[in-house]
């Protein structure tokens, strides 16, 4: 008896996933169904990884593979996934994208069958998992719509997870809401401090930073956030910490999840998301990796705190009153996972009053 849930978007998602789920576990952790789609800051190579990019997954049952804390990517990758099977209240499965749409439903399968679940929640932190495929903004819309198609062709009874509308800077939040209305989403219990309590200390390395917000907010954070990119603001309000559920199926009818519940790889899902919204955010980070290839990540020391500062100044002038610490990796040049943990121990350190997972005060 229980749920499965799936994380819609990979590491982030993960990690929100396995604090809800987390609220309801009566029996052993939760189970926790995930991509290994870092940002390039954690893996340099473009795209999501399969199984065979790793050595030490554990086998459970066959589509069954479960990421431990020994478990390592290879040839050249990198995951997050180790270190948050190492420090997550859940247990982690891999949900490898390479068979597409078909073949991720036989791995989601397979995993209720193996753990005698019930049920499947699949999150997705920001909303734009709602996206009508033709939304100003909308920047990455593969994994999200991939994960729902495959929920859905299993057949199995699964709700779509919306939490911290608008944090990733895609869709307005009022567009979320919007649709979820549509949708007749059922409200569920909002999040809290003590909802995220057992995962928070995860941002202070983990980069995602819609779910660090969104974990900000259950904690009482309120305000204007500049976030990553090109410095827009996001809003981190009542709003932000409520968590809405709808019928994946419904959800599913109006996205462009429809177009690939046959896709049978992830270049078949790719093509076809890419001729519905216009956009391949695998040929984005693929030009990304080849920029950032060029450069040298810059390590953070006490030298750049008045250059933190200068940057926080600038937010707060432009009404912001936090910048993401992503935000701040980027502006420093802190653009690998051991250079935005030097920064975050930085700020620890030297700014603690103004520093706090995922954030950093301008005033």
């Amino acid at each position: 008896m229980g749920t499965l849930t799936v994380a819609a978007g990979g590491g982030g998602d993960a990690i929100t996933g396995a604090a809800i789920a987390g609220r309801h576990a009566t029996a052993g952790p939760p189970i926790v169904m995930t991509y290994s789609w870092d940002r390039l800051m954690i893996d340099p190579l473009p795209g999501p990884r399969t199984a065979a990019d790793f050595t030490g997954l554990r086998k459970l049952a066959p589509n069954v593979l479960e990421v431990v804390a020994t478990t390592t990517p290879i040839g050249g990758a990198g995951s997050s996934l180790p270190r948050l099977a190492a420090e997550l209240p859940a247990r982690l499965l891999l949900l490898d994208p390479s068979g597409g749409a078909v073949g991720m439903a036989h791995q989601i399968v397979a995993a209720v069958e193996y753990f005698q679940l019930d049920d499947v929640d699949l999150i997705d932190v920001g909303g734009d998992a709602l996206t009508n495929g033709a939304d100003l903004g909308l920047r990455s819309p593969l994994a999200d719509q991939l994960a729902l198609a495959a929920c859905v062709r299993t057949g199995i009874p699964t709700r779509l997870l919306i939490a911290g509308a608008g944090l990733d800077g895609e869709l307005p939040a009022a567009v979320i809401a919007e649709r979820l209305t549509q949708l007749d989403a059922q409200d569920l219990p909002a999040l809290d401090a003590e909802s995220i309590a057992a995962v928070r200390h995860v941002f202070g390395w983990h980069p995602s930073e819609a779910s660090g917000l969104l974990a900000a907010a259950a904690a009482g954070r309120r305000g204007s956030v500049e976030v990553r990119d090109a410095g827009d603001h996001v809003e981190m309000t009542d709003a932000t910490t409520l968590l809405s559920a709808v019928d994946a199926k419904r959800a599913a009818e109006v996205t462009p999840a429809a177009q690939i519940l046959d896709a049978k790889s992830l270049d078949d899902a790719e093509r076809s998301i890419r001729e519905v919204t216009g956009i391949s955010e695998i040929a984005y980070e693929t030009q990304k990796a080849k920029r950032l290839a060029t450069g040298h990540a810059h390590e953070p020391t006490e030298a750049d705190l008045p250059v933190v500062d200068r940057f926080a100044d600038s937010a707060r002038l432009h009404g912001a009153e936090f910048i993401s610490v992503r935000r701040l990796s980027e502006l420093v040049g802190a653009t690998t996972l051991s250079t935005f943990t030097a920064l975050t121990d930085l700020l620890a350190t030297n700014r603690s009053k103004r520093y706090e997972p995922s954030l950093y005060r301008t005033t």
